[in-house]
């Protein structure tokens, strides 16, 4: 599953580099930057069967989030004007499907992969 969910989000971490970024700020570029890392280092801690979190992985896994956060907000200041305007786009439609989906996808694989760590140090 963690092996999965790492290149599933490598995948849309790519597609919502295309899509969305149309000018690299540090934020969203070091944002993506750091989700690749982390499913990187999800991968290897799948190879070498070793969950135990580095100091790395607790790094790249509160930027992460602080990442996800920025963009939930961007999704929430979105939906809100559209819902009120009763507008959407179709290329705001997509932005929103493909943040959604990043958004959920990070947060899984983070908390299923802290999970993993945590189980592999009781036992």
């Amino acid at each position: 599953m963690l092996q999965k969910l790492s290149y599933f989000n490598l995948i849309l971490a790519i597609i919502y580099l295309l899509v969305y970024l149309k000018s690299g700020t540090f934020n969203s570029t070091a944002g993506i930057f750091v989700i690749i890392l982390f499913s990187w280092l999800c991968l290897r801690s799948y190879q070498l069967d070793n969950y135990k979190w580095k100091i790395w992985h607790y790094l790249t896994g509160l930027w992460s989030l602080y990442f996800i956060g920025t963009i939930i907000y961007g999704i929430y200041n979105i939906i809100a004007p559209a819902i009120e305007y009763n507008f959407i786009s179709n290329d705001t439609l997509t932005y929103l499907t493909i943040g959604i989906v990043f958004s959920i996808s990070v947060l899984v694989h983070i908390i299923i992969y802290f999970l993993r760590s945590c189980k592999e140090l009781r036992g």
